[in-house]
């Protein structure tokens, strides 16, 4: 059937978010986390496990405010598709008293529906079914529709099934499953005629893709043998003469055919496509089966050396097929099919050959080919594959235990290289020694406004000049008092007042220019306090970024260890189961050929005394 419950979750958050708008509630139309958005990016690249993780990392850390209830639904519906039954259940039943929104009801119970169906609880899954009230979504109508009939069907309830499928309507693309499943249930159900009409008009229906023809190859192929179990091989010819000879069931219709033809008793028709499947390079039961068939064909009209002819030549095919089989058997029990488990891609899709193309150089690989496809090996084969993602997930994760462990170490021997020298530093308080050299200045500034003194703010060359003449008149003084040294005395003070005249006229310009700088440098002063603070607290909290990681790296680490060792022993638990489903695969295949080879041999022994009754009757 098209689709996954990961694919459908997708539509069922759509669901959510319409159902809310429709009803006017408040939940988010859009996505307003952006974790959640980042978890639904993973989630539509198909790429679960890493939805799972971050979506489990963002509900811890309380990261999906706006989505709770949708998160919720997510990753139930992630942890049904990884076989997590258990936790996926208890998710949707808590889900369930919370939510009070139908058709996200629906979907939820659904999945609880699912869920018995998978675990076999059949009348459980019968029960819980009742309590999905008619959704909306027609493709999530049709998906229940579907899986309510195979729950009524396993309880044999087939009537009820194909009721329920009669009534259903369903989207593009869905409609054709709905149809052989109904028909189906009415052949299981006796109604023979009803059934027929069903699985007849699929049978006949104009069909333009791959898909949908080997669906109608079905209905066809199902139909004609169940007229020839009814005893109707002529009208089973009319159906299985309808499916295709290069489709997947060709070999299935053309045994078939052959059989409608031997139920009338036209032998000779029956060689025809009974012929034609021992001619071909197989090794399927239809193929196995038709070896069988040919020599009873041949006898039946009274061709007894060709009789004895193929059925000897059935007879070596039987014991080939056996040889290659015990092979097959042989190389599982040795560990071959484990060693391709081991190197297979994890997310296998499409086919195991396409996937593993050394397959066909391993004995007996044929058989393998078959055993891999089964469906219950295949749902292993996913557990088997996930533990081993895991188990390389977690040792990449071990790997990376000692490199985190150096990166505190690092840390550590930095602040303990460098801690002494800038705590010496921050224990200096240089911050305040300028602060409080910067506010000295302002004061200073202060009082020389106050006191009017043009030389306060006389630059060094004039202090320098003003100092000078100064001493000159000191010298002077000490001279004789003579007329040229009156003059020299005059002549100093002259140039004493022309330099405080110029002091004094720039005093005003000279004092805002003063006070401009100072108060530049305030922000400086803050600014050196506050990287000196932070510089301290900084310090203070250095050793957390290493202090106490040793030990939570080191239970980190045996953490890791443990789930290793839990998963290597559940990987040794499936492949184990894997191996059992592969022997009972091969085992349940050598009994068939056993069987067929038995009555080979005793056609061919019937053969024989046929013909020596002929020689013995013959003049």
């Amino acid at each position: 059937m098209r689709g996954s419950p990961l694919q459908f979750l997708a539509s069922c958050l759509l669901l959510a978010v319409t159902s809310a708008a429709l009803a006017g509630s408040k939940m988010p139309q859009q996505v307003l986390d952006l974790h959640y958005g980042e978890v639904l990016f993973h989630f539509y690249q198909q790429d679960y496990f890493t939805a799972i993780t971050h979506l489990m990392a963002a509900q811890q850390q309380e990261l999906l405010e706006h989505h709770k209830k949708d998160s919720d639904l997510l990753l139930g519906g992630m942890q049904l598709s990884y076989g997590m039954l258990d936790e996926a259940e208890g998710r949707f039943r808590r889900l369930l008293d919370q939510q009070s929104d139908k058709q996200i009801r629906n979907r939820i119970w659904y999945y609880l529906t699912k869920i018995a169906y998978q675990r076999g609880l059949y009348q459980k899954a019968y029960s819980t079914l009742h309590e999905i009230d008619s959704p909306r979504d027609e493709v999530v109508r049709a998906e229940t529709a579907i899986l309510g009939a195979n729950i009524r069907m396993a309880l044999g309830k087939d009537s009820e099934a194909a009721e329920t499928l009669g009534e259903s309507s369903a989207p593009d693309g869905w409609e054709e499953y709905l149809r052989i499943n109904r028909g189906i249930a009415l052949l299981r159900a006796g109604d023979v005629a009803g059934g027929k009409a069903v699985l007849d008009s699929l049978g006949k229906q104009e069909v333009d893709s791959e898909e949908l023809w080997s669906l109608r190859d079905r209905a066809n192929l199902g139909l004609g043998y169940q007229l020839l179990r009814a005893g109707d091989p002529e009208q089973a010819r009319h159906y299985l003469n309808r499916v295709r000879l290069r489709g997947p069931f060709s070999q299935a219709a053309l045994l078939g055919a052959g059989w409608s033809d031997a139920e009338r008793g036209q032998y000779q028709e029956a060689l025809t496509p009974w012929l034609s499947l021992i001619e071909l390079a197989s090794y399927e039961p239809p193929v196995q089966e038709a070896h069988l068939a040919v020599p009873y064909a041949f006898a039946s009209l009274g061709d007894y050396e060709r009789a004895v002819q193929f059925g000897n030549q059935a007879i070596g095919f039987y014991d080939q097929e056996q040889t290659e089989i015990e092979t097959a058997i042989t190389s599982v029990e040795s560990g071959v099919l484990l060693s391709l488990l081991s190197q297979a891609r994890t997310g296998v899709s499409g086919g195991w050959l396409k996937d593993n193309p050394t397959l066909e150089d391993i004995p007996a690989g044929r058989y393998l080919v078959d055993v891999l496809s089964g469906h219950d090996f295949q749902e292993r084969l996913k557990d088997y594959r996930d533990l081993s993602y895991l188990e390389e997930l977690l040792s990449k994760r071990l790997e990376n235990i000692n490199v985190y462990r150096d990166m505190v170490e690092a840390r550590r021997q930095a602040y303990e290289e460098r801690a002494p020298a800038i705590h010496s530093r921050v224990e200096k308080q240089e911050a305040q020694s300028v602060s409080a050299a910067w506010q000295q200045l302002g004061q200073q500034l202060k009082n020389l406004e106050a006191s009017d003194d043009p030389l306060g703010l006389a630059t060094t060359a004039e202090i320098q000049q003003w100092q000078r003449l100064l001493r000159v008149q000191e010298t002077v003084a000490t001279l004789p008092d003579t007329q040229r040294h009156q003059r020299m005395l005059q002549r100093s003070k002259w140039l004493q007042g022309v330099l405080y005249w110029n002091i004094q006229t720039d005093y005003k310009a000279r004092l805002w220019e003063a006070k401009k700088q100072l108060a530049s440098l305030e922000s400086a002063v803050v600014e050196a306090k506050n990287i000196q603070q932070r510089l301290s607290q900084a310090l203070d909290a250095a050793p957390a970024g290493f202090s106490g990681y040793d030990e939570r790296i080191e239970t980190l680490r045996k953490r890791i260890l443990a789930l290793i060792s839990r998963i290597q022993l559940e990987r040794i638990d499936a492949s184990s189961i894997l191996q059992q489903l592969a022997l009972q695969e091969l085992q349940t295949r050598k009994e068939r050929l056993a069987s067929y080879r038995s009555q080979a041999r005793y056609a061919l022994a019937r053969s024989y005394d046929e013909l020596s009754r002929n020689a013995e009757t013959q003049p």
